[in-house]
């Protein structure tokens, strides 16, 4: 009995060691194969996760680009200052990190302890752009996971001079206004990226063999601008304010030949703005300067010469009144003068049609153009908008909304023989190493008045110098053409009878005109409000120091590119001309007078050009074709044309607008900042009325 127990106790023995010799056996081939899958099959994707781990991505930020003058004064560059970061997964002693921050830039400690106690992310700033004092006692900090950045600032070399036109960036050297907007994206460059790797300890070593890509500094600007002029607008214009005991002015400074922008700048005393660019953006009535369209027209409809009789009334009519009473005056009287009443029968005479055309002419309803951010078009009535009093009120400057660039632009006009050029403030865009990328040279838009009547014209505007209102702009030796303004502001809806606009625009010298200067005093309250009593004599002091300064042999000769404006399948001959945004009428004023054939296809009744092409009629006589906003032709491509969506991811939302825009897609915009996603993918099939919806990386409120 006992031999059998004893035999059965061993079976039983070898059976356990066998089962347990199986487990074990079966739990070494699943530990190979984990360990088989693990380094052969998922190497790559764990070794990934294992960087991740030790290994982290660093923003490299660049250089925004320079700004220069014309001279190649360079407006505002770029100083290095560190600031501070960490990722809050790294710190090992937060209390201490958050106490030696307090002790240096004397903030409370629980600011930084808030900032290192951050969930769900591996980056915070702890103190950006530090002021330079403080280097001394933060260059030895060495915390774990606390991370020394550079970073390029901004600063205005000549004291904010031509701030208001440069604009200003934000703390991630965003463009915000001005210049820096308008090429946000040619001046700020591309960021780089080195990839750090963490220690034992934490800190963040670069590591040779890991990727870096060197930021890629942003491209120069060089402007329009002359410093000196623009120093020069700046006092004199903060004087004028200052002695009028005004709320505020604008001044324009432009060559009349090229269009280009040789300074500008305004003061708003009441809003404190030092962003806002108001000789684009505010609007005004110009009173008496606005008298030049009607001038003009009379002149160039051969209506009148300077020496017919004008009925003046005796300086009375219809409500409205002359400072001087006057039974009648000459043609040349009426504008030495400024007789509201002359104007007014001049105007009757024009008719609202005649006289809306050449006010279009000179640019007002419609923006210049200028290469600034924030431009209004201001407000000119059609003829069908017309009150029974609106052509006596427009003719004298009211009943209409302008701002000061197209007021000095009309004045330019004029000066220039009755071309309108283009204005411009950009003038090139070079690359870092000062390759030249773009230059912007001078366009001609229009011929808005003849040779002759803007002759005459000039000789008119001398007489407002020589014996008229603007006798306070007078220059020994140097001949001044220019016309002097006057309006009540409108306040809480009624024409004020303590408030004016008060200007003066003029040119000189009026032989051959090379400079215009537009001065526009904001409600004077130091007892003169006349524009001959506050902005000629403004006016006066620019141009004697410009005089002084630069003897205007610089400004003399412009060297036109005949290549600046180019359209796609237009003839030689034609490819000047781009009249895409044109209202149809002015295009085809435009190309009569160039004596160019042409068709149009679409609308020619309140429409505009949307594209141009050339075509060959039946007769082999080759034709510009201009197709209107309401060309069938246009609104079924929109409809049922095929396109391919565009790559936006990356862009800023300015460029997305503007890549859509063109493409006349209908689109949905949520966030701000840059494109993240898009609805539909690059590269899909897409048509013109279809949706497209972009992400940004920004909540729209940021």
């Amino acid at each position: 009995m006992r031999e059998r127990n004893k035999s059965y106790n061993k079976a039983n023995t070898e059976r356990r060691i066998s089962i347990f010799m199986a487990v074990f056996a079966l739990l070494f081939i699943v530990i190979l194969y984990k360990l088989f899958t693990i380094q052969v099959i998922d190497a790559a994707k764990y070794q990934l996760a294992a960087k991740k781990q030790y290994e982290s991505r660093i923003s490299l930020k660049s250089s925004r680009g320079i700004i220069f003058d014309r001279k190649m004064n360079s407006l505002v560059s770029n100083i290095i200052m560190y600031s501070f970061a960490a990722d809050p997964n790294m710190v090992d002693n937060k209390d201490s990190v958050a106490g030696v921050f307090s002790h240096i830039f004397k903030k409370d400690k629980s600011f930084y302890l808030d900032k290192l106690n951050t969930r769900n992310t591996s980056f915070v700033w702890l103190e950006r752009r530090i002021d330079p004092k403080y280097e001394q006692q933060i260059k030895d900090l060495n915390f774990s996971g606390v991370i020394k950045l550079n970073e390029p600032n901004r600063v205005f070399n000549y004291d904010k001079l031509s701030s208001r036109i440069v604009g200003y960036t934000n703390i991630d050297n965003n463009g915000l206004s001005g210049i820096e907007l308008e090429l946000d994206e040619e001046l700020s460059g591309k960021e780089g990226y080195v990839v750090m790797q963490k220690d034992g300890l934490g800190r963040k070593r670069p590591a040779v063999e890991y990727p870096r890509q060197e930021p890629v500094d942003g491209n120069n600007v060089i402007l329009t601008i002359d410093m000196n002029i623009q120093k020069i607008t700046e006092e004199e214009l903060a004087a004028g304010v200052d002695a009028n005991n005004s709320t505020g002015g604008k001044v324009i400074v432009m060559n009349v030949k090229t269009g280009e922008i040789l300074a500008m700048n305004s003061i708003d005393n009441e809003s404190g703005s030092q962003d806002k660019i108001a000789e684009i953006t505010d609007l005004y009535e110009p009173g008496s300067t606005f008298k030049i369209v009607t001038a003009a027209a009379a002149l160039e409809e051969s209506l009148l010469s300077k020496f017919d009789v004008i009925n003046t009334y005796g300086g009375e009519y219809m409500n409205i009144k002359d400072s001087h009473k006057f039974t009648s005056l000459t043609f040349q009287q009426v504008i030495e003068q400024s007789s509201n009443v002359g104007t007014i029968n001049i105007a009757g005479r024009l008719g609202k049609e005649r006289y809306y055309k050449y006010a279009r002419d000179f640019g007002f309803g419609i923006t210049t153009g200028l290469d600034l951010p924030g431009e209004m078009k201001g407000r000119l009535k059609r003829p069908v908008e017309f009150s029974p009093v609106t052509l006596n009120y427009m003719s004298i400057g009211y009943e209409v909304l302008v701002t000061a660039l197209q007021m000095a632009n009309a004045y330019a006009c004029v000066a220039n023989g009755g071309m309108m050029m283009k204005p411009f403030i950009i003038k090139k865009i070079l690359a870092p190493d000062g390759t030249l990328l773009k230059e912007f040279k001078p366009v001609e838009i229009r011929n808005v008045i003849s040779k002759q009547t803007s002759k005459i014209l000039t000789e008119l505007f001398v007489g407002v110098v020589e014996r008229g209102t603007g006798i306070d702009a007078r220059i020994e030796n140097i001949k001044i053409a220019g016309k002097t303004g006057t309006s009540q502001k409108m306040v809480e809806g009624k024409y004020s009878k303590s408030k004016y606009t008060s200007s003066f625009i003029g040119y000189f010298p009026a032989e051959n005109p090379q400079i215009v200067i537009a001065v526009i005093i904001d409600a004077p309250g130091a007892g003169e409000y006349y524009g001959g009593k506050v902005s000629a004599p403004i006016f006066k002091r620019i141009a004697e120091r410009i005089i002084n300064l630069t003897g205007l042999h610089e400004y003399s000769t412009p060297e036109y590119n005949a290549e600046v404006v180019q359209v796609n399948n237009i003839p030689d001959e034609f490819s000047s001309l781009n009249l895409v945004n044109f209202e149809v009428s002015d295009a085809i004023k435009i190309l009569n007078e160039n004596e160019i054939p042409f068709e149009v296809e679409g609308k020619r009744k309140n429409a505009v050009v949307v594209s141009q092409s050339s075509v060959t009629g039946e007769d082999g006589v080759k034709k510009v074709k201009l197709i209107t906003s309401g060309s069938e032709s246009v609104n079924n491509d929109l409809k049922e044309s095929s396109l391919k969506m565009p790559d936006l991811k990356g862009m800023s939302v300015r460029k997305c607008i503007k890549v859509i825009s063109a493409m006349g897609l209908n689109y949905k915009m949520n966030g701000n900042g840059k494109v993240v996603t898009q609805i539909p993918e690059p590269g899909t099939t897409i048509t013109g009325n279809q949706q497209i919806i972009i992400n940004c990386d920004l909540p729209a409120k940021y």
